[in-house]
Order: structure tokens, then sequence, then C-alpha cells
């Protein structure tokens, strides 16, 4: 079992309209006898530290019961902001074939942008991949000196290795010295049985 809440909560800051986004993924890696990769069980809009705390529990029944995983978007999202992509994708969707899709607009958008003006990265370390943590977060450091900002680094257990969440950094120069995935929407894992 992965339990990060305790890691995330802190990380969390709401100002007026700011919402994090919560996906709860049942998915074949996990459950062979699935038709598809993966299925989108529920989504969740955690609005204060109060609904995180209110949520959670539920969340974590969801993914206990259909033997799911609960992915936590890290960059903070905004109503306000969202607003003007809805009403672009409503237009595109109205204008197209597929007004079906008009249902899902919000989730979609929500997925895609973040307002975040503290942006959090994520790098996906695998065990197979026999990287060391303490090198990796040293470089990651000095890189995000290196690009003016203040370091923060977190890590956060996975299924098969860690997430290592951190600020921006210059990517080039990281990718010349490892070979891991790096994600600019942090979406790490919240919760896993």
């Amino acid at each position: 079992m992965i339990n990060n809440s305790e890691k995330i909560r802190p990380m969390l800051s709401f100002e007026k309209d700011d919402f994090y986004f919560v996906q709860v993924l049942k998915r074949r890696k996990d459950n062979t006898n699935m038709e598809k990769d993966m299925v989108i069980l529920n989504n969740f809009y955690i609005d204060s530290l109060e609904d995180f705390d209110k949520k959670l529990p539920f969340i974590k029944w969801v993914c206990d019961s259909e033997n799911a995983r609960a992915y936590f978007r890290l960059n903070k999202r905004n109503y306000k902001d969202l607003a003007p992509h809805m009403v672009k994708r409503v237009v595109e969707i109205a204008f197209g074939n597929d007004c079906h899709a008009l249902k899902n607009v919000f989730d979609s958008v929500a997925g895609e942008f973040h307002s975040d003006p503290d942006k959090k990265w994520l790098i996906d370390v695998d065990d197979d991949k026999n990287i060391d943590y303490t090198e990796l977060v040293d470089t990651v450091v000095e890189l995000q000196k290196d690009a003016g900002r203040e370091p923060m680094t977190a890590l956060f257990p996975t299924k098969n290795g860690v997430h290592l969440i951190t600020r921006p950094f210059n990517l080039i120069k990281f990718k010349v010295m490892f070979l891991v995935d790096v994600h600019k929407d942090a979406n790490t894992i919240l919760y896993c049985p």
C-alpha cells in the first residue's frame, strides 16, 4: 500500500478559486482482466485543507474497493483561470461532430491547465533504473539553484520506485546525466492499495 497523503497535505496552499485535481484510475497493470488499459473512476476537486481531509477517506475507499490508484496533481488549478479554456473547448466541440464530449469538458480542461505560480515537476524513477537517489537529488538541487529557484525536493514512494517532486530546472542539462521521465505537471500517487 502507498499512502502519500501526509506528504502531500503540507504542500497545499489555497487562494480565491484555487483547487487541486485528483483522479482515481483503475489500470490494467493492476487488474489484468480489464479490456482497456485504464478507466477513470472518479475525479475530485480539493478546494481547501478541510475539503482534502473530508474527501480522503472516500478516495481511499474507492481505491480499496476497485483496486485503483488515486493520483494527485500537485500544481494547483484555479476555477477562474480555467473558464476561458472551457469556453474555447466548448466552442470547438459545438462546431465539431462530437457533442457527447461536452459532458467531459471540465475534467479535461482541469487535467490540462494549471495556474500554480510555484510550479512543480515530477521525476519518475523506477527501481530498475539503479539510480543513486542522493546523486539525483543533489543534481536537481544544483540545477534549481542554477535556474535561480529556491531548491525544493520531496521523494514520494510509488509501487515501482519513487517520484521526486521538484521546482523547474534546466532539463537539457539534466537529460545529459539521467535517463528518466520528467513530467511538468506533477501527478503523483496519493493513495494505492
